[in-house]
Parts: C-alpha cells; structure tokens; sequence
C-alpha cells in the first residue's frame, strides 16, 4: 500500500472512530436516567398534561388543557410526546421525555453532516463528538419542552442549505424548506432563526461575489414549507376567527418585544440565562479549546487560522452572532431558548480542533478523553438529579402527599402562591387549580394577612361533603406563624418544600 493510500484509510479510520463515539456517546447521555426525574413546574408538567389531554381528545392538531383549547405552541411537540405516553403510560416520565431521545440523537447526526459538508468527515465527527456530550445540550434533551426539537429541525436546514449551496440539487433545497416548515409548526416564528445567518450569507455572497441564489426560491419548496410550517395555522384561524392576531400580537410581538409572560425581561438576565450557558455549556470542550488556541498562539503567533473571507466561516460565525443578538434584545428569556446557536458554535469548535489535529497539538485519543470526562458528568449530574430533593419536582410531590389523601375520599385540591400543578395532576389524575387570594391595598400588612386567612378557612369550609386541600410552598410558613390560626385550620408537612393547610371541624 502506497504511503498516500496509507493515510487516506488512517484518515478515514479516524473520523468513523470519532463518529460511532459519538453517536454511542449521546446515546447513553441521553438516554440513561432519562425518565427518573420527575417532572418539574411549570413547563414540563404543562407540556406533558397538554400531551395527554390532546391525545386524549382524538384530535391531535388542536392542543387541550383542562379542557379548553391550548394555543401557546403549535401541535407538533405534544404529538411526539404523546408518542411516548402510548408506549410507556399516559403518567410515565419515560414516557414524557422519550421523545427527546431520537430528538437529539438526530441533531447529533445532522450536525456531523453539516460539518462534513463543509469541510470533511474528520471536521464533521469532530463537530458531532461535541455536540453528543456538552452538559447544556443533554441538559436541555432532559427536559421536556420545543427546545431541542427545535434544534433539530435547525440542524436539518443548516445541513440541507449547504448541500444545496454546494450542489445546486433540487431535492436538498426542498429539504431546506421541509426543515424550516416543521421548525415553524415545532415553535412558531422560531423556526426562522437559521435565516438569521443564512440571508446575511446569501447577500454577502451577491453582493461581494456576484453569485446568485435565486435557485432556493423554489415554488415546490415554498409550497412544502407552506403546507408542513404555515397551512395549520390558517386552518385553525379558519375554524376559530382570532387566532392569527391572538398569534401574532401576543405570542410573538408581546412575548418577545414587551414581556408579556414575564419570562425574565429584566436586562440583567441575558448574564446566566445566556452568556454563562454559551461559555460554559460545552463542559470540559471549552477548556480543550482554550488549551488549543494558547498552544497555537505560542507556536505561530496568532491564536487560531481563520479566514473570515471563507464561505463556511462567514455562515457559521452569522448563525451564531446574529440569532445571540436576538435572545439578548428579546424581552422573554428562558435558558433554552439559546440552544439554536450551539449548531454553529459546536461545528466553529469542531473545525478549530480538526486543525489542532492536524497540527499534532491534539491527538484523537485526548478527544476521546474528554468526551468520556464529559459523558461520565452527564450521566451523573442526570443521575443524582432523580434523587436530590427538588421543590419542583412533582413526582416527589405526589409520592410525598400519598399519606394526607390516603386520610380523605376524593378531596379537592388546589394550591397558592404558585400556578397550577400541571404536573401534580400528570402524575396523580387530580387537578390541582390556583386559588387566588385576595390583594387588599392600603391595609396594614397584619390585616392583609388576617384577611386572606379568613379567605382561605371560608373557601376550605364552603364545601361541607368535600375536603378541600390546599397545598402551599413551605416559605410561607414562617409568615403564618406570626399571625393567629383558629385550631380547625390544620397545617400539614408535605415535605421540605411543601405544606397542605385543610380545615378539620
């Protein structure tokens, strides 16, 4: 065998080497441990008791919650949920999160081939090893929401856009229209995020370069992308006159330009809710790359050979920079939201460790290491989560309260200072709604208090055939002890997080 034959098949061996690790590494982060958790407040519960309750129903396009139309997010996540209720149990948490796990085993897949279609294999197992054992990643593949599904579809239009670029074939510009289309019935205008890197590249490659691309504007595509990411939302404003602009000027312009669900818009928040993830999400990577970057600055002086006039760069860095700036200027904030630009900034690290592999700065089996170090985190921080206390868990909640209901038949429950159990009742089949307590202003706070007390014995007493429950974070606690308590109004421990207050004649 000839010395260039020789390399070519070490080449090859090496990126199927990193390849297959990769794809049994985000395997067995993703999967194991995956349903032990509970089912924390208040997204996961409610995502799951939607699943259920729309599945229930028999009409999977329009998502229920207690009993009423739900129509925050689009169908098609409570569809896969639901997929793994039929398999495992209509109140299974393997059942909730199952399908999470195909979820992100196929992101893991589609970012090797995006990276491979941008570079090489090597480049492209590499980007993939990344993504199949970064903490925040699986963390997010652990948790029950359109996040990481999301992220798939983001992975599929990144991959298929490049194809298409490269190739100028048909069926993968199609593809790129499929993925942006269930990106939108996934998570609404959230599947447009991969344009904010790919329009910036298309008219930096126009307007430097002369080169045209108008072969993506493709009638059977848009028709696609029409049919899979637009059509079910015309057909249900159809059915129900409003939904668009209850859509379009709440969902999208109040969420995300006026806060109005309160989901952190305080600037300060962009700091651990996405600057901290973005640096610190890879896990041990980061320190990898980090190590690479001062070896490459001492060796030739600068940190890292990037051409930014690259094609691949240029896409790569705008689909991360641009969709960033858009999480920090939007007013709704939750830590997942970010997920989106780790395609870039995976496959960007992945190219720079490919170089320092070329390099011999790094060897495949220091990768390997630090993936292993990486996974081994994984599975324990997902593991030891199943058994650390949580206020939020609602498995724990409904296995600790098993004592108190076991006392009455059929009582009510409801719960305040807080939003309804969604997934209390996921697990238990009782519905756990909020009381509201009554907001009295210009009273002495010993008043207000006295009062709601008096608001909470009348509402427990209404009910003469029924008891009536309510559940109460712990904190509270210390404030009722300040006031007066009638010795009918019995306080019970729940656990460390919770108390139940019921009125005993």
């Amino acid at each position: 065998m000839s010395p260039e034959n020789s390399s070519l098949k070490s080449y090859s061996n090496k990126a199927q080497t990193l390849l297959w690790s990769a794809l049994l590494l985000s395997f067995l982060c993703v999967t194991l441990f995956q349903g032990s958790r509970g089912l924390y407040e208040t997204t996961e519960g409610r995502y799951a008791l939607c699943a259920r309750e729309t599945m229930q129903s028999g009409n999977l396009l329009e998502p229920m919650l207690h009993g009423k139309h739900h129509w925050t997010k689009p169908p098609l996540t409570y569809i896969a949920i639901s997929s793994g209720l039929i398999l495992f149990g209509d109140n299974s948490t393997w059942g909730a999160r199952f399908y999470l796990i195909p979820a992100f085993i196929l992101t893991v897949v589609f970012v090797y081939f995006f990276a491979k279609t941008l570079w090489d294999p090597v480049t492209g197992a590499i980007s993939a090893l990344i993504y199949s054992c970064s903490p925040y990643l699986v963390g997010g593949a652990n948790s029950i929401s359109t996040d990481t599904l999301l992220v798939l579809w983001h992975s599929l239009t990144f991959f298929a856009f490049w194809k298409a670029y490269q190739t100028k074939n048909r069926w993968f510009v199609y593809l790129f229209w499929l993925g942006m289309g269930l990106g939108c019935i996934t998570k609404g205008p959230m599947g447009f995020i991969p344009l904010m890197g790919i329009l910036p590249f298309c008219l930096w490659r126009w307007l430097g370069h002369k080169e045209l691309l108008w072969y993506f504007i493709s009638p059977i595509g848009i028709f696609i992308f029409f049919i899979v990411g637009i059509g079910w939302y015309f057909w249900e404003n159809m059915k129900y006159p409003g939904l668009l602009q209850y859509w379009l000027f709440h969902e999208t312009v109040g969420r995300l330009a006026e806060g109005e669900f309160d989901r952190n818009p305080e600037w300060y928040k962009v700091f651990p809710m996405y600057f901290l993830p973005v640096i610190l999400g890879t896990g041990m990577w980061i320190f990898l790359l980090i190590y690479v970057l001062y070896k490459n600055k001492k060796r030739e002086g600068k940190y890292e050979s990037i051409s930014y006039s690259e094609p691949q760069w240029f896409l790569l860095i705008a689909s991360f920079i641009f969709p960033f700036i858009f999480f920090l200027i939007s007013k709704s904030r939750l830590a997942l939201y970010i997920l989106p630009v780790f395609i870039p900034l995976t496959v960007m690290i992945g190219r720079i460790l490919h170089n320092a592999l070329e390099k011999n700065i790094l060897t495949s089996k220091k990768l390997l290491v630090i993936a292993l170090i990486n996974a081994l985190i994984i599975i324990l921080l997902k593991g030891a989560s199943a058994y650390y206390p949580n206020g939020k868990d609602m498995k724990q909640l409904a296995h600790d309260i098993r004592p108190l209901l076991n006392q009455f038949s059929n009582p009510e429950l409801y719960c305040i200072k807080t939003t309804d159990l969604n997934g209390f009742e996921f697990y238990t089949y009782i519905p756990v709604p909020e009381k509201e307590l009554p907001e009295e202003k210009g009273l002495d706070e010993k008043t207000v208090l006295d009062n709601i007390i008096k608001a909470i014995i009348q509402f427990l007493k209404e009910e003469n055939n029924i008891q009536r429950i309510i559940l109460l974070p712990r904190k509270y606690e210390k404030v009722m002890e300040t006031i007066y308590l009638p010795p009918n109004l019995k306080i019970a421990s729940i656990n460390k997080f919770w108390s139940a207050l019921y009125y005993s004649p």
